[in-house]
């Protein structure tokens, strides 16, 4: 834990002791080594050498997308609980940082974060706040990609030489590590007054995968004439080609039903994700799969 210890503090009774480790200012950025090599091993629970600024990234209190030390920062705090070695630790990707794994013994002990805040040039404390998949769509970014590092390209189109910006595609991967497309608004968009162009005629030979950081979901019609639609969770993680093979859509034993008998109108797409009804889902990933 490449960071200052401070103190120690009594848990109640005289219990566990919790280590307030405070990071300074100049390695709180994406531009961290230890945060660019992910020097963090587990989820939730950490080895004790994993990097403490990529740890706050990954549990979401830092946002993955700060390139470089912000000026105003002296430093970062955080309080960790000292905690047993575990017998193994999961790579986890979460807020845009995959955690690495361990299989063996570890010396030492693991820790994990209870709460963190960061402490300004003037002297101000702010508490920051754990972005969580659980906590609605608008409090994720749906991105390994940081947002900024997408470019816009300029293309000439007609034969007037005129030109038009379009924004580029960001290919990320799937659960399964398939190569997908980055959730966004123009993914998922209506792309031109004719009707075969509309997202909804799409759904009549293809089905739309859904996902957020660690689950799949599945958006079709509920039939294959019908003008209502499902939104199911995938029970398994196939790939494309497994997917195809088990059917499009999915059979009723390997998919949990969400919601059913929707209308075009109650499925909400936002910058975030897709809300339907009173589920609101934060999507990073999403794929059409045809049905043949």
């Amino acid at each position: 834990m490449d960071a200052l210890v401070e103190h120690l503090t009594s848990g109640p009774k005289g219990g566990v002791q919790k280590v307030e480790v405070r990071a300074p200012g100049q390695f709180v950025c994406s531009g961290n080594h230890k945060v660019r090599g992910r020097q963090l091993w587990g989820c939730d629970v950490y080895t004790s050498d994993s990097d403490l600024v990529a740890v706050l990234m990954h549990c979401g209190y830092l946002h993955h997308t700060i390139p470089s030390p912000l000026r105003e920062v002296a430093e970062v705090r955080a309080v960790v609980v000292p905690m047993p070695a575990q017998a193994t630790y999961r790579s986890v990707p979460r807020n845009s940082i995959r955690s690495r794994s361990w299989h063996s013994a570890v010396q030492g002990c693991s820790f994990k974060v209870e709460k963190a805040w960061v402490v300004t040039r003037t002297g101000n404390s702010y508490d920051l706040s754990p972005l969580s998949a659980s906590q609605g769509a608008s409090m994720v970014v749906p991105t390994f990609t940081p947002g900024k590092q997408e470019r816009m390209m300029t293309r000439n189109v007609g034969h007037g030489g005129r030109s038009k910006a379009s924004q580029e595609v960001t290919v990320v991967f799937s659960l399964s590590n398939d190569p997908w497309i980055k959730y966004s608004l123009q993914a998922v968009s209506d792309h031109g007054l004719k009707p075969h162009d509309r997202t909804s005629a799409k759904l009549k030979s293809s089905a739309l995968l859904l996902e957020t950081y660690g689950a799949r979901y599945e958006l079709a019609r509920q039939d294959a004439d019908s003008e209502l639609y499902v939104l199911s969770k995938c029970n398994s993680i196939l790939s494309c080609k497994e997917y195809k093979a088990a059917g499009v859509p999915l059979p009723k034993g390997m998919k949990e039903v969400v919601a059913a008998d929707l209308q075009w109108e109650e499925i909400g797409f936002s910058n975030a994700g897709v809300a339907v009804r009173d589920h609101s889902l934060p999507i990073m990933r999403l794929q059409f799969v045809s049905k043949e």
